[in-house]
């Protein structure tokens, strides 16, 4: 993020109230909405038109659908930030009766060079601990060592805000507590769902770190599942349209054949035209077992160059592509580099976090 970020356009408050209650938005959606556009509008045409390097970007991560806290946040990392009453509209930052703030830090500071070296380091030493204790969970979701003042803010991080806002979120923590929503020794996973339920702000690398799916990627998958079936509805409905088109030129073939005037050849093409449309295209669920093969394999690839050759796609240079096309030359089947260098680097791409290459080979 630079230093002189400023807010987009503010948005109206018909279109706060058109779109803050939507379950899901669309990558054409959000960025439309972050600069105050309504989406469906003849200037949010023109708006997508000056994004195309955004855009891009955006479907290459893998970002096309996700929930509107999930765009707020991906607009803040893309420099893209959303107006100050989006974030009051969806996921509020001021005191909203027993919550607190919600954040003890601004949007600008989760995204600093300093708060994010600290995170990582205390997802390498605590993702993987069997449970956490509440004074453990609370002090890592304020990004601070557990039991300390080591934190990202300096040495003297105990400002008035952060003992305000830890004590806020361990007198939540103790009524949980209380009822039974959480348990003192709980997984790590568990703290993480709890924190995210009291609209506490987690990021996409503790998620990942404790086994859970991107929201924007579960988000894709099920408008994937509705593209799928509107696919098939559109199948289905060719096909009966075709079952009527063959009734119709069966009918129309014993007509013809009743009259002396009509040549053999019409009769023919009548016939052959019968073929044709009675030949079936691939069902629905070929096509998805298929894609889903298809998957897999690419998949088997990158993890096996990854732990065979210790591939990484981000290096401008890199051999572990010719190494490939060399072994399949000895296994008696051509394939050449390039074609395994533009394979390994789409799978890259569609399968795996960007942020995944940086746990696996840290920049030095």
């Amino acid at each position: 993020m630079t230093e002189d970020r400023r807010d987009n356009s503010e948005p109206t408050e018909a279109l706060l109230q058109a779109w803050i209650y939507r379950d899901n938005w669309s990558l054409l959606d959000a960025v439309p909405l972050a600069l105050g556009v309504t989406p469906d509008s003849e200037e949010a045409s023109e708006v997508l038109k000056t994004q195309t390097v955004t855009l891009e970007n955006a479907k290459r991560a893998g970002a096309t659908v996700g929930s509107p806290k999930y765009w707020l946040w991906w607009g803040e990392r893309n420099g893209l930030p959303f107006h100050d009453e989006w974030w009051m509209a969806v996921t509020p930052e001021r005191p909203i009766g027993y919550d607190g703030r919600h954040l003890a830090f601004s949007r600008k500071q989760v995204f600093s060079e300093r708060y994010l070296r600290q995170e990582r380091r205390l997802i390498g030493n605590w993702a993987r601990k069997p449970f956490w204790t509440p004074r453990e969970a609370i002090d890592l979701s304020l990004n601070f060592d557990p039991f300390t003042t080591n934190g990202w803010q300096g040495e003297a991080p105990e400002t008035g805000e952060t003992i305000r806002e830890r004590e806020d979120r361990f007198l939540v923590l103790e009524r949980a507590l209380e009822i039974g929503a959480i348990s003192e020794k709980a997984s790590p996973l568990e703290y993480i769902l709890w924190l995210e339920a009291r609209g506490y702000y987690v990021s996409e690398a503790w998620r990942r770190a404790v086994g859970l799916r991107s929201e924007n990627v579960q988000q894709a998958a099920e408008n994937r599942s509705a593209e799928l079936a509107a696919e098939n509805e559109v199948l289905r409905r060719q096909l009966r349209e075709r079952d009527a088109r063959i009734t119709e030129l069966e009918l129309r073939l014993r007509a013809e054949d009743t009259k002396t005037c009509k040549s053999t050849d019409e009769i023919s093409r009548f016939r052959r035209r019968i073929k044709e449309l009675s030949e079936d295209p691939a069902s629905p669920s070929e096509k998805g077992a298929q894609a889903k093969r298809i998957a897999s394999l690419e998949k088997a690839l990158l993890a096996a160059v990854v732990d065979g050759h210790s591939y990484d796609p981000r290096p401008a240079k890199c051999d572990v592509h010719r190494q490939v096309a060399d072994k399949a030359k000895e296994l008696d089947f051509t394939l050449s580099a390039q074609t395994v260098r533009r394979y390994l680097q789409e799978s890259a791409d569609v399968h795996v976090d960007q942020g995944v290459w940086e746990l696996i080979y840290p920049t030095k």
